[in-house]
C-alpha cells in the first residue's frame, strides 16, 4: 500500500520534468530534439495535455513559436479540431486562432486556419469580433484580417457588440461590408443578363445592402450624448439616403428616452447640424421644419409643467440650460404671459419669459387675469418690455 502511495507522486515528478524538458525544446522550435525524446522515452505527447491547465497548442501560440512547431503539435497531440476553448484561470476563454489575433501573430493565425480554423468558432455564445474586443485586442489589422478571412457579418450585430465599437472601427467594418465584391457581382450579373429593376426594385437592394450592418440605438445615444456629429454623419454615409427621413426622426428619438427636458438643447443642436449641412443629411424644409415645430410642443409642455405646479427653481433652471434654444426659436402663437399670470408666476420669471417670448402690446385679458389675481404691478412689468 505505502509503495503505491510512493509511486504516485513519483509518477507525477517525472511527467512534470518531461513536460519542462519537452516545453524547453519547444522554446528552441526544435523539433527535431522533441521527436527524439518522445521516441527514446516512449511518449505520447497528448498525455502532457491538461484539462484548462496546460495545453501545448495554446502555449506555443502564446510563445509566438514557428508555424512548423504549432502545425506539428497540432497533429502529434492527436486534437480533434483546431477549434476548441481552453479556459485559463476560470474565467478568460482562449481558442488558438483568437490567442494567434491577441498576439496580433498573423503568420500564425493563418497556420491555424489552414489547419481548419473556423473565423466563425464561438467560444460558448461570443463571437471573435466580441472576444478581441473583451480583451482590448479589437485593433483595425485584427478587424481586417477577420473580414478578410470570411467572418460571418450576420453576427456583428451579437450582444450588442456595434453600441461598443469606436468610429474607427465601425468606420472599416462599414467600409468593407457595405456595396461590397458580392453586391457589385450581382449588379454587374444583372447588367450581363439584360435584367431591368424598377425604382423601387433598386431601392429594396440597396436598402437590403445598406441594412446588413445594423448600428444600434445606443451607438448613437453615446455619439448624440458626445455630440461625435461627425461620426454620425460618417455612418449616414453608408445608409441608403431613401431613408434618412425616418433615420433623423429615430435620432431625435433617442434623445428624447432619458431625461427629455435635458435632452431639447441636443435635439436642437442637432436639428441646426443638419439645417446648415454641417452633418450632411439631406432633409427638405418641409421636414426640417416639421421636427423643429415638434421640438417647439416638447419646449412648452415642460414650461407648462415647471408653470402649473409652481417649480419656479425648476423654471429657472430650465431656461438657463435652453438658453440658446430660447433666443433662436423661430416663432410661436403660444400665450406664455396669460398661462404665466394665471399660474401665479413671480414678475421676475415673467420677465425673464418676456425676453424669449417678447410681445408688442398688452392685451386685455392680461390686465384682467392680473386684476383677478390682485397683481397690477405684473402689467407695469410688461409695459416696460414692450416692443413696438
Amino acid at each position: 500500500m505505502n509503495t503505491l502511495n510512493e509511486e504516485k507522486p513519483k509518477h507525477h515528478t517525472i511527467i512534470n520534468q518531461n513536460r519542462k524538458t519537452i516545453v524547453k525544446f519547444m522554446k528552441n522550435n526544435d523539433i527535431t530534439n522533441i521527436k527524439k525524446f518522445i521516441f527514446e522515452n516512449n511518449i505520447k505527447l497528448k498525455s502532457f495535455n491538461v484539462y484548462n491547465k496546460f495545453d501545448f497548442l495554446i502555449y506555443a501560440v502564446g510563445k509566438n513559436l514557428s508555424p512548423s512547431m504549432v502545425r506539428y503539435l497540432y497533429k502529434k497531440c492527436h486534437y480533434k479540431t483546431i477549434n476548441y476553448k481552453f479556459i485559463l484561470r476560470r474565467k478568460n476563454i482562449l481558442t488558438p486562432l483568437l490567442l494567434a489575433l491577441i498576439k496580433s501573430n498573423y503568420v500564425l493565425a493563418e497556420e491555424i486556419l489552414k489547419n481548419g480554423g473556423d473565423i466563425n468558432y464561438k467560444m460558448i455564445k461570443y463571437n471573435i469580433l466580441y472576444c478581441l474586443y473583451n480583451y482590448k485586442s479589437l485593433t483595425t489589422k485584427n478587424v481586417k484580417f477577420i473580414l478578410n478571412h470570411g467572418f460571418n457579418i450576420d453576427s456583428i450585430n451579437d450582444h450588442n457588440l456595434i453600441s461598443k465599437l469606436n468610429m474607427d472601427i465601425l468606420q472599416l467594418i462599414l467600409k468593407r461590408c457595405i456595396f461590397d465584391n458580392a453586391f457589385i457581382l450581382k449588379l454587374i450579373n444583372i447588367h450581363v443578363n439584360k435584367q431591368t429593376l424598377s425604382e423601387e426594385e433598386l431601392n429594396d437592394l440597396i436598402s437590403s445592402e445598406t441594412n446588413k450592418i445594423k448600428v444600434t440605438d445606443k451607438w448613437y445615444q453615446k455619439a448624440l450624448s458626445n455630440k461625435r456629429y461627425k461620426d454620425i454623419e460618417e455612418v449616414y454615409y453608408y445608409k441608403d439616403i431613401n431613408y434618412n427621413k425616418q433615420e433623423l426622426k429615430e435620432l431625435l428619438l433617442y434623445l428624447e428616452m432619458e431625461y427629455a427636458s435635458l435632452r431639447i438643447p441636443d435635439q436642437y443642436r442637432l436639428l441646426k447640424q443638419v439645417e446648415t449641412q454641417q452633418i450632411k443629411i439631406p432633409m427638405t424644409k418641409d421636414d426640417l421644419d416639421e421636427q423643429y415645430n415638434k421640438l417647439y410642443v416638447l419646449l412648452f409642455k415642460f414650461l407648462n409643467y415647471f408653470i402649473g405646479y409652481g417649480k419656479l427653481r425648476g423654471l429657472r433652471e430650465f431656461f438657463r440650460e435652453n438658453e440658446f434654444v430660447f433666443k433662436d426659436i423661430r416663432y410661436t402663437e403660444y400665450d406664455m404671459i396669460t398661462y404665466a399670470i394665471k399660474h401665479d408666476i413671480s414678475n421676475h420669471c415673467i420677465k425673464r419669459i418676456l425676453t424669449y417670448f417678447p410681445v408688442s402690446e398688452i392685451k386685455d385679458q392680461w390686465r384682467e387675469i392680473a386684476n383677478e389675481k390682485k397683481n397690477r404691478s405684473v402689467i407695469k412689468v410688461i409695459q416696460k418690455t414692450l416692443k413696438y
